[in-house]
């Protein structure tokens, strides 16, 4: 403690420029008293303030100190109120999404059911107790998107028109390759992963300056004509699964998010065709918010994402790269407890055997020691940009995948689309005034 008969010398002291060592030191030998210079400082500083306060003038040096310590609070308290201000704006926005999310599911008129179809048994094959299932991803169709031809050189065109003749063409050729697997084995179950950019969007000024329709156009518009075409294979198998992901074409900002990036055209038009086929039992939908999910085959994990995820222009070095990378992360959910893999709905699995992606607009197959990963062809076909900036022209085709129970993965077909672009025979294409009396219209 400071000698209560020292203090008025101290504060002369200090006043005549002693340092704070300098007066420890004499505090030390004057009354034999040893004390720290800076509880000497400390006691200084709140005495001479406080003093100072009283007379209504503190020292210029306290005062700049205070001026900048009164800065520094009124800066947090800026930046705390502007970040209110953001939480406050995205819980209204999230809500006013979910909102319109549930009213699609509650008003939306779905299809009529259909009844199944008869399908053929296979006894007498070799392998006709083993029931293989039928995988058939979906995407990039880029519905909206406009390719001309005479900018193509003849190569590819693409239209609303042209996707609605190749869907049906897609839907079509898929109940041909079943038809033409049952005469081996059994296939009951047919899944549709749907891997994104389902729509054109508007991401680019040469897109939304081009495009065929707006956002909500494409979308609408867009979820008819596959709910359409999932109505027409529902018949023939006795269940279909569709796990949906979104891409990067149909997302609602300029820069691709890290957040809430479910909240995207892609997600609204997954939601809109799981309402039209609300009624359709063998129709089974999962639209996680995550941007990758998986589901099973068998005995066998299939992760699904859109892609845009890996960097490196779709070279085979940097997708393995990326697959090698997420599947050490979904592996580390192993160490995490129960109540965290429920709280992440629990709709991953810890491991993955095979992946399937799409994104890069071609037909590809990569070895990643569990399995294979498919890249799974684009709708649309090959445009301007692939023409001119990539000098790749790949058509327009989508994959089909078999899976045995024992063997897993056990062979693929291509379904060539553009063969079917001057056929007359397509889904209905009408909107009516009142989006929720589609569905009736387009049965």
């Amino acid at each position: 403690m400071i000698p209560e008969q020292a203090k008025l010398e101290i504060i002369r002291r200090r006043q005549m420029g002693a340092t704070w060592t300098s007066i420890a030191k004499w505090v030390n030998q004057e009354y034999e008293t040893p004390v720290h210079r800076t509880t000497i400082q400390r006691w200084y500083d709140s005495e001479v303030w406080e003093s100072q306060e009283e007379l209504g003038s503190p020292p210029e040096d306290k005062l700049d100190e205070r001026i900048k310590l009164d800065k520094k609070v009124a800066t947090y308290k800026s930046e705390a109120d502007f970040y209110k201000k953001l939480y406050k704006q995205a819980l209204k926005d999230n809500t006013k999404k979910e909102v319109i999310i549930q009213t699609i599911r509650d008003y939306t008129k779905a299809f009529s059911a259909v009844p199944l179809k008869h399908i053929a048994k296979t006894d007498k094959t070799p392998f006709g107790h083993q029931k293989q299932i039928m995988v058939a991803p979906l995407s990039d169709t880029h519905i909206g998107e406009q390719v001309y031809k005479e900018q193509m050189r003849n190569l590819n065109e693409y239209n609303f028109d042209i996707f609605n003749k190749r869907m049906y063409g897609w839907a079509n050729q898929l109940l041909k390759h079943a038809s033409y697997r049952r005469q081996i084995a059994p296939i009951d179950e047919l899944m549709i992963p749907m891997l994104g950019d389902m729509i054109s969007g508007d991401i680019h000024e040469e897109l939304a300056r081009s495009n065929h329709m707006n956002n909500m156009e494409q979308m609408v518009r867009g979820a008819s004509i596959i709910a359409q075409a999932l109505m027409y294979l529902a018949p023939h198998f006795t269940k279909i699964t569709i796990p949906c992901v979104v891409g990067n074409h149909g997302r609602m900002t300029r820069k691709p998010p890290m957040k809430d990036k479910y909240m995207d055209w892609d997600y609204m038009l997954y939601q809109w065709i799981a309402a039209f086929c609300n009624n359709q039992d063998n129709l089974k939908f999962h639209i996680p918010k995550s941007f990758l999910t998986t589901f099973k085959v068998h005995d066998k994990v299939v992760l699904i994402t859109h892609g845009d995820c890996i960097s490196g222009a779709g070279s085979s070095g940097a997708i393995l790269n990326s697959i090698t990378k997420l599947r050490s992360v979904v592996q580390f959910r192993k160490s995490l407890q129960r109540e965290i893999e429920d709280a992440l709905d629990g709709d991953l699995e810890q491991e993955f055997d095979s992946v399937m992606i799409g994104h890069f607009h071609r037909i590809d197959q990569l070895d990643i020691g569990t399995g294979e990963l498919h890249i799974c062809g684009t709708m649309k076909g090959p445009d301007e940009f692939a023409l001119q900036r990539l000098q790749a022209a790949t058509k327009p085709k989508q994959l089909v995948t078999y899976w045995h129970p024992q063997y897993g993965y056990i062979g693929k077909d291509v379904i060539y689309l553009n063969r079917y672009d001057t056929s007359k025979r397509k889904f209905l294409d009408k909107i009516p005034e009142k989006w929720m009396d589609l569905s009736s219209s387009s049965v």
